[in-house]
């Protein structure tokens, strides 16, 4: 054939079915920016090196993977519609002549056209927004910007050029595969193939009730924030596969139960509507189910996202009513454990006080603390404290069941709070610190600890020692016990069970500064001297200083570690939430373009038959507002139902104010719904045009 002779049939197709073809270039050239920037930002190695900048490159790896998923689905979605539109036209082609390794030509030439468009407009989107990007997450970091033009290397741009271009190539063999397997006839007849009424799928139907009422009992039931942890993603699983099953056969069925209905089905109102249903639904379920499930991942990530972002203050003042936790101890080399000396806390104080004089930082106060922090795994009142749990430590059951407390004397109690318990020999006070806790009235009666019974006397609601050192995703409680030696008695038995791992009696000095913002400013010259003054005091008692082991937790390195998750995990749920809206939109379009070719016949039937054109548009327009709003219905149920296990799992993640999430989840599913109803009148001029 003459040259060029595939290449202008395959550049007048892409003309003449550009409104296939653009929306899909435009689909890839989106999905390969996104991919890029998450790639770049994987790799950026300036971006390590900012404040916070160390959780960028784990999350947005995380973020590779998901695109890999999301971007492999969606061309093969696009791919099969275009594919269903256009066999008619091939096989036209076939009958005319052209042998199928014609049409594979032909399809071949199509695709360097389109995918070269598509790749190298790509990578220019991913350069192009990758700075705007690279602004976003200093932005969300509060750091300065990174300037230049670095990021534009052959390690970023090949990795995401060669993904898509792979996913094109599968594609294009999985269509000549396709079309080498069918006949001339069934190409000619494939788009209007399948046109019988569908039937009710009873194992579908029955698999899709069971597997998300399952998963929606996992969401409603689960409360600890470890088991919600270990068990999200089945849910998500089964909430994902009962979501399309029951698109498939449970909205069949209801419409099969409403056409059994003679009087409502016999209606003139009724039964063009439940009839067309019927149609739009077996063709449509699945894409309509995979628009639901896109819309409740955009809504969930925006959600919990912007909540823990937003919340990080309120966290860090909950978290840290104090700037500074300080504890330190020494040793004289020999590695012993009994070899430790706690510094004691009046030369901590000293130290700390003469560190912010030197600063000209101002202290508010400063508050000793003695405790004992220790682990145990609670069941029916017994504390078991086994080294052999520690091999266990991968059983979320008995992960599950791990309880944290926070043991604390009568006189510490006394001294920072003014009040005092009546307690004796081996009775304690009780209260639950963490939102993780069950209330305080779950550790009443007897407790069995290390073969000891403790009677719980008092319960009580405010802790008074900080919970700084605690914020995880474990239930933690307070215990007040006697006196000196009924704390340093439980000390003795956990350090006897857990061996090694056991935990010491720590003395600790709080401080609160008077400007919590002048002392971060000046904490890094703060956090030097202290070094130097605690060295110099255990160099004074013939140690070495090398052995000096000091615990400074302190709220503006805690801001840095918290915003540096945060900010990135936000701008990864913008990232994501994007293209899953992107996909949304082109899945809608394709849908659009879809139904009106059918509704554009069906007005014609319903005319012949007799009906006006005001009630057909009507019938048709109700049955497609139905049918596309449905799934932002469906969206916002599952995420109703989510709701108390995200709760659960922003625990984890130190967010425990649930008024947050759900104004943050409320205004999410609002504005998504705003943005849900423009898409579609948008689209829907595509469908009228085809229509009309």
């Amino acid at each position: 054939m003459k040259r060029g002779f595939y290449r202008k049939i395959a550049w007048n197709n892409i003309k003449k079915n550009y409104r296939f073809f653009v929306p899909r270039i435009l689909a890839e050239m989106g999905l390969l920016g996104c991919f890029y920037i998450a790639v770049t930002l994987a790799l950026d190695e300036r971006l390590r090196e900012i404040k916070g900048g160390d959780y960028i490159p784990t999350f947005m790896a995380m973020g590779v993977a998901v695109l890999v998923i999301l971007s492999s689905i969606l061309m093969f979605y696009t791919n099969s519609f275009l594919m269903k539109q256009r066999k008619r036209e091939f096989g036209v082609y076939n009958v005319l002549g052209m042998e199928k390794r014609h049409i594979g030509k032909v399809l071949l030439h199509e695709g360097l056209i389109s995918d070269s468009v598509a790749i190298a407009g790509g990578i220019g989107v991913g350069i192009l927004f990758y700075k705007l990007c690279s602004l976003l997450i200093c932005k969300l970091l509060e750091t300065d910007v990174i300037v230049g033009f670095y990021f534009i290397t052959l390690k970023t741009i090949l990795p995401s050029a060669l993904f898509f271009v792979a996913v094109d190539l599968i594609t294009y063999f999985f269509n000549r595969v396709s079309i080498a397997r069918m006949k001339p006839v069934e190409l000619l007849s494939s788009k209007s193939a399948g046109e019988k009424e569908p039937k009710v799928k009873w194992f579908l139907l029955v698999i899709g009730v069971l597997t998300l009422g399952s998963g929606y009992v996992i969401a409603l039931t689960t409360k600890n924030p470890l088991q919600a942890l270990g068990l999200f993603f089945v849910a998500v699983i089964l909430v994902i596969i009962g979501t399309y099953f029951l698109f498939v056969s449970g909205s069949i069925f209801v419409l099969k139960a409403l056409k059994k209905n003679g009087k409502y089905y016999y209606n003139k109102k009724h039964m063009p509507a439940v009839s067309g249903l019927l149609y739009r639904m077996k063709q449509n379920a699945v894409g309509l189910a995979s628009i639901a499930i896109l819309a409740t991942g955009v809504l969930v990530m925006i959600s919990t996202t912007v909540s823990l972002y937003t919340g990080m203050n309120n966290t860090l003042d909950r978290t840290y009513p104090e700037d500074i936790y300080l504890s330190a101890d020494y040793n004289y080399g020999t590695g012993e454990r009994d070899d430790s000396v706690a510094v004691p806390t009046d030369i901590l104080e000293e130290a700390v006080r003469k560190a912010a004089e030197k600063n000209g930082v101002e202290i508010q106060y400063v508050n000793p603390e003695e405790y004992l922090f220790v682990s145990y795994y609670v069941q029916d009142n017994h504390l078991y404290a086994e080294s052999e749990l520690y091999a266990a430590m991968g059983n979320m059951e008995v992960m599950a069941g791990l309880r944290e407390f926070f043991f604390i004397t009568n006189d510490t109690y006394e001294r920072l709070t003014g009040e005092r318990f009546d307690l004796s020999g081996r009775e304690i006070a009780c209260c639950g610190i963490s939102s993780a806790s069950e209330k305080a009235s779950d550790m009443t009666g007897t407790i069995y600890l290390h073969g000891c019974e403790y009677n719980v006397k008092n319960q009580f609601s405010d802790f008074p020692c900080s919970i700084a050192m605690l914020s995880n995703p474990f239930s933690t409680y307070g215990v007040v016990v006697s006196d000196q030696s009924a704390l340093e008695e439980i000390y003795r038995n956990q350090r006897a069970a857990y061996g090694d791992f056991a935990s010491k009696i720590t003395s600790r000095i709080c401080v609160k500064f008077a400007d919590r913002k002048a002392a971060g400013a000046a904490f890094d010259s703060i956090r030097k001297d202290l070094r130097e003054d605690l060295s110099a005091y255990v160099k004074s008692q013939k140690a070495d200083p090398d052995y000096l082991a000091w615990c400074l937790d302190c709220v503006w390195d805690t801001r840095v570690a918290m915003l540096g998750m945060y900010a990135t995990l936000l701008f990864l749920g913008i990232l994501l939430g994007a293209v899953s809206m992107f996909a949304t939109v082109l899945i809608i379009y394709y849908k659009q373009i879809s139904e009106g070719y059918e509704d554009r016949e069906r007005f014609q039937i319903m005319e012949k038959i007799g009906m006006s054109k005001e009630e057909v548009k009507k019938t048709i327009n109700g049955q497609v507002l139905l049918v596309f709003f449905l799934p932002l219905v469906t969206a916002g149920v599952h995420l109703a139902f989510a709701y108390p296990m995200l709760k659960s799992m922003l625990n984890v993640f130190m967010l425990y104010s649930n008024r947050l999430f759900l104004d943050c989840a409320l205004i999410t599913y609002v504005v998504f719904a705003l943005v849900y109803v423009l898409i579609y009148r948008g689209t829907s001029k595509t469908y009228y045009k085809i229509v009309h």
